[in-house]
């Protein structure tokens, strides 16, 4: 009795069981079956793979790697665009339009790093270290965390109007929609797909493994098998390479067409696999040409434009254009008369100038340099600038003076130039030109009056009066207050006064105290001019009173002489009568002679 009821119950679980298996293998039959084999697409000098298995990022990365690439870098709407064209040339894909993909991209956030709000990629980064991206396609913000690591999938429908997008999530193995992943390869170029001048198939197989037979693009180091006749099987098989063309950077393949060609078709099979122009030759027999401009390839199909700068025409840059070329120079330079060379242009011939003062010509440019006293503005360095030598370490030895590209040196008062050009200042000496009355000392840069003694010096230190106190006007000494340290070595330090009449004009008037004016400094009032009328007047009074002193100062030292004279005759006269008188004894007038005797006794020596 049990076991009747639980058979009904067993049947329903199996019924159930087997249903859902069906319709999984529906769905799974109008999407992608896992496994399936690898799609590619190629343009440009990059290649995208479309893989159908269930893998983590993780592993996914590592399949990518293995065949020479990554997972796919979305850094621009353009990698965007031919992804979506991938997807949409997918027969399974085709067949039901609303099927929802979720493919891994090379899009990852490692754990510990931390999401950045104001960043296009959110603080995101692209698997092959490329730098931050403007361009990105988010669904939705992405999860503010910092403690796992987060993976980026392409979900959605190429189909659809909204298209494919971004989004987030664990980097476990995705079980949602159409799981897989998308891988990318970049080549230095690319070969043209072959084309058949008759019956026949063509199989690539590219360097990441992929075997397929519709390709835009043919990347570089890619084979391809070609198979002639309506089965592919009336000519033995072609094993062509897409390879490098030496001494270019054009990729052509290292057999020549046409392929599969025969008599019973010649330009009638697809153009005979021309690009540009079949050209019968009879007897089944053609040849392919190209438009203007443009040169067969090295597999004698394609059309190639014609390299006219290959042979290097031009002295500077050549620029290709269609039917030709055009030469263009570097700046400096202008296109000589044949169209190919280029001559240099002197800038400095020009009716203006680039330079302000003096300027070079050099090869494709020009140099701008300044007079002496100038130099180079840094905002430009064509305009010139004085140079102020007075403000750096002055080349003068006391007064400098900045003029536009020189300098004047000058002394202080009391100093003059040592010659017209030199800088060095010699002190003057003022009591050349006798400004005091009786004597004057020259001082650096200045000088002073003093008088002899009994005299004393007036108030406008130059005149000298009678001082019937007895004090005197000293000349000062060295370090003295009030006058410059020390006398100019080699200076007379007195000088007596001549009898001309003080001039008005004279350079300099020295006071007491070693006080000095000096002429343009400061005017003389009208008082100055009585005081010095007056000071003449004393002048030759007091020469007067000097006279008198002289003549009575000669006639008694005239005196004095007289008066040595007569003692000094005097005093010879009695000392001659003193030696008159003196008495002299007769043995006075001879000579005494020794005895010859008493000589060689002398001369004896033991004697």
């Amino acid at each position: 009795m049990g076991r009747a009821l639980c058979a009904p119950l067993l049947f329903s679980v199996k019924m159930a069981i087997l249903l859902q298996i069906f319709w999984h293998g529906l769905l799974s039959g109008l999407a992608v079956q896992p496994g399936q084999a690898t799609e590619a697409l190629c343009s440009g000098s990059t290649c995208y793979t479309l893989h159908w298995e269930k893998f983590s990022w993780m592993e996914a990365q590592k399949k990518c790697q293995n065949d020479g690439g990554n997972l796919a870098t979305l850094k621009s709407p353009e990698e965007a665009l031919l992804v979506r064209q991938l997807l949409t040339a997918m027969p399974r894909l085709e067949a039901s339009s609303e099927v929802e993909v979720r493919l891994w991209i090379g899009l990852q956030r490692e754990k510990g790093k931390c999401y950045q709000k104001h960043q296009p990629l959110k603080g995101f980064s692209w698997v092959a270290g490329e730098p931050e991206t403007e361009y990105s396609n988010w669904v939705q913000e992405p999860r503010e965390t910092c403690t796992a690591h987060r993976c980026v999938t392409l979900q959605g429908s190429p189909f659809l109007p909204e298209g494919l997008a971004w989004a987030d999530g664990h980097c476990s193995r995705s079980v949602q929609g159409g799981p897989g992943y998308l891988c990318k390869f970049n080549f230095p170029g690319m070969c043209r797909p072959l084309a058949l001048a008759g019956p026949g198939a063509v199989k690539y197989t590219t360097p990441f493994g992929v075997v397929t037979t519709p390709l835009l693009a043919v990347p570089f180091g890619s084979s391809a098998d070609v198979a002639c006749g309506p089965q592919g099987a009336e000519v033995a098989d072609t094993f062509l390479m897409c390879r490098m063309q030496a001494n270019s950077n054009t990729f052509e393949w290292s057999g020549q067409g046409p392929l599969c060609a025969s008599p019973s078709h010649g330009c009638s099979y697809s153009n005979g696999g021309c690009e540009h122009q079949c050209l019968e030759l009879g007897g089944g027999l053609f040849q392919c040409a190209c438009y203007s401009g443009y040169q067969l390839g090295g597999d004698r199909l394609s059309c190639i434009t014609v390299d006219y700068c290959s042979s290097n025409p031009c002295q500077g840059q050549c620029v290709p254009r269609t039917g030709g070329f055009d030469c263009l120079c570097s700046p400096g330079y202008a296109l000589a008369a044949d169209g190919r060379n280029c001559v240099d242009v002197d800038e400095c011939s020009a009716l203006q100038s680039p330079c302000k003062q003096i300027c070079i010509n050099t090869g494709g440019s020009f140099k701008c340099l300044c007079n002496l006293g100038y130099k180079l503005a840094e905002a430009d360095g064509q305009t010139c600038q004085d140079i102020d030598e007075c403000a750096r370490d002055t080349p003068c030895a006391q007064l400098c003076a900045n003029t536009h590209g020189s300098f004047l040196c000058s002394c202080e008062p009391g100093y003059q130039l040592e010659g017209i050009n030199s800088a060095s200042c010699l002190d003057v000496d003022e009591c050349q030109e006798e400004p005091c009355e009786q004597m004057c000392k020259n001082l650096p840069g200045s000088y002073q009056c003093f008088c002899r003694p009994g005299w004393r010096l007036e108030p406008n230190g130059i005149s000298c009066v009678s001082d019937a106190t007895g004090s005197t006007s000293s000349p000062p000494t060295q370090g003295e207050v009030g006058s410059p340290t020390g006398v100019r070595p080699g200076s007379d330090p007195l000088r007596l006064p001549s009898d001309s009449p003080i001039q008005a004009e004279s350079e300099r008037v020295s006071v007491s105290q070693g006080t000095t004016f000096q002429p343009g400094l400061l005017s003389r009032p009208a008082d100055v001019k009585v005081q010095a009328g007056e000071a003449s007047a004393e002048k030759n009074a007091g020469s007067s009173k000097r006279f008198l002193y002289y003549t009575v100062g000669g006639v008694a030292a005239i005196l004095l002489l007289l008066a040595c004279v007569l003692i000094l005759v005097t005093y010879r006269k009695m000392k001659l009568k003193k030696t008159k008188n003196e008495v002299k004894s007769a043995a006075d007038n001879y000579s005494w002679v020794p005895d010859q005797g008493e000589a060689r006794a002398r001369s004896n020596e033991y004697m």
